[in-house]
């Protein structure tokens, strides 16, 4: 990045990253030299940051009752470059259509070991209060562990729901903890002075002995005396707090963009529809203050994942979860009302799979509307959601295949090889459902390619995936453009009958812009064209912009 723009990127983050500051008479060129931007600037130090701990009734009103973010409902968002991606972050980093991604490596995902280890573990503390119990050790490295554990009669579910959810997240971009499946005997953890615990109503003491008996006696026990549990690793830097859905962090002086304008955050409710995590609000996130690269910034991590699929962390998940909000809106309550409550919710007559390894899924999701999946309770980020961001979103789940997510289904132990089929057919029918939902919705052309024989290459992202039938053909739209003015002169229009559209004669400048368009599509909105922008450098074709509206 030059000096010159570096010093424009923090009042104008917004518009430098997403390419929308219009270019005038030889002010601001519309794209610089290092654009796309893949990696989003960290120009200033965090020199302090408060704890941000939302009190979780709070949480619950101000999405019930509240619309944060209201006055930019309708907008794009702004957080992506000029190619319409999210650059590499604080919140997300490219890896699902960025890196080559494998089963084995989605399988890993975030792990650098092998989770604990062995010898004596000694609790830091314990948790005998909400719904989950669980506690923290130290291994025998002086690492710090996080143990949550599966609900008596439930084997696997929690834990391993828990495992499945938090790697194909960080497959799909998102920071992530490593998470490890272990078993253990009560002979392994030492309790010493310095454990703690802060029981319900008292104020926080030394852990004693019948403090991790009552914690144990709520966590399903194996008949050798076994206890398997879900281990992560405690999260790098200082924790401050949890992740806002709406507005910016005072704090954070990177932080300018309101974060219901984040497409990651965004298209995060297509991630949660497809594995059903309902419990989706800011208690389910850490931020932390890290500092790399000689600067001191904060990181937004996703954590907590024990209820998703079948699962609801304390047990099976309840079958009208996914369905409706914990406390449904006035309107469906008005309705259910004044209809005497004749109108029956769609989950009440649904049939449901059921195992102690995997929880409660549904049995047949190929009629699965990912627009109507509800998690317990909404947020900004998710009500401001366009079609643009979720076909972003669906378009990163393409590259998560049948094989990566059976590698990761092995990788949470489940025990039950019936149950593992189900799970792995669930996960891959509500891929295809949101697919076909939100693919077809906008122009699906994507990495385009102009080669230097001329051809421009690209792919049509819906009918790829089989979410919709090709259009007859595709039509591109020519100009040079000049980057300081914006002004455009025609060249021509081609055509062709598949994804390769040769380009006119084009001259020597360095930037020209295509109007590219689908031709005798069943999707009308197929025809309204995506605009692209290529830079000439040392004789090749770059990508330089991609601009959907």
């Amino acid at each position: 990045m030059s000096a010159s723009r570096e010093t424009l990127v923090v009042p104008f983050l917004a518009f430098a990253i997403a390419g929308l500051a219009s270019p005038s008479a030889g002010t601001e060129p519309k794209f610089y030299d290092d654009d796309p931007l893949w990696t989003e600037p960290v120009t200033q130090n965090v020199k302090s940051a408060t704890d941000y701990e939302p009190d979780i009734a709070y949480t619950y009103m101000v999405n019930f009752f509240g619309h944060p973010g209201e006055p930019l409902l309708g907008q794009p968002a702004k957080n992506v470059n000029t190619v319409d991606e999210v650059p590499d972050g604080p919140f997300f980093v490219n890896r699902a259509g960025r890196i080559p991604l494998t089963p084995e490596l989605v399988a890993r995902a975030a792990n650098t070991d092998d989770g604990p280890a062995a010898g004596p573990w000694a609790i830091v503390s314990g948790k005998s209060s909400g719904v989950t119990p669980g506690f923290s050790i130290r291994d025998a490295r002086g690492v710090k562990w996080y143990l949550k554990f599966d609900p008596i009669g439930w084997p696997a579910m929690a834990t391993g729901s828990e495992l499945v959810a938090a790697k194909l997240f960080w497959a799909l971009g998102y920071h992530t903890a490593e998470y490890h499946i272990i078993r253990f005997l009560p002979a392994d953890l030492v309790i010493s002075d310095q454990s703690r615990i802060r029981p319900p109503g008292e104020a926080e003491r030394p852990m004693r002995h019948e403090d991790l008996e009552q914690i144990l006696a709520r966590t399903n026990r194996y008949p050798d005396g076994s206890y398997r549990a879900i281990a992560s690793k405690a999260l790098p830097g200082t924790y401050v707090g949890r992740i806002r859905y709406a507005g910016t962090r005072a704090d954070d002086p990177n932080d300018i963009v309101p974060h219901e304008q984040h497409r990651e955050l965004r298209g995060y409710f297509v991630f949660c529809a497809w594995l059903d995590r309902v419990d989706a609000k800011r208690e389910q996130s850490l931020v932390t203050l890290v500092t790399e690269g000689g600067r001191k910034f904060l990181r937004r991590y996703l954590i907590d994942w024990s209820s998703t699929l079948g699962s609801a962390g304390i047990g099976p998940r309840a079958y009208w979860q996914g369905y409706q909000q914990f406390v449904e809106p006035p309107g469906v309550i008005a309705s259910r009302i004044l209809t005497f409550g004749a109108a029956i919710p769609a989950w009440r007559l649904m049939d449901f799979y059921e195992s102690p390894a995997v929880g409660r899924l549904p049995r047949d999701e190929s009629s699965w509307d990912p627009d109507g999946w509800e998690p317990l309770v909404s947020n900004a980020a998710f009500r401001h959601a366009l079609a643009d961001d979720k076909f972003w979103a669906a378009y990163k789940m393409a590259f998560i295949t049948e094989d990566m997510v059976r590698a990761v289904v092995a990788e949470a132990q489940f025990d039950d090889p019936a149950a593992e089929e189900h799970l792995v057919r669930d996960i891959m029918a509500r891929r295809s459902r949101i697919l076909a939902a939100y693919l077809p919705a906008i122009d699906p052309i994507v990495d385009p390619v102009l080669g230097k024989d001329g051809i421009l290459r690209f792919r049509n992202a819906a009918v790829t995936c089989a979410a919709a039938l090709p259009p007859q053909g595709y039509r591109a739209a020519w100009s040079t453009f000049d980057n300081a003015t914006g002004v455009t002169a025609s060249i021509g229009v081609t055509e062709a009958s598949d994804t390769a559209v040769p380009a006119p004669a084009l001259p020597a400048g360095s930037f020209v812009k295509v109007e590219l368009s689908c031709v005798g599509a069943s999707i009308t909105s197929w025809e309204i064209p995506v605009t692209l922008y290529f830079r000439r450098r040392a004789g090749t074709w770059q990508l330089v912009g991609l601009d959907r509206r």
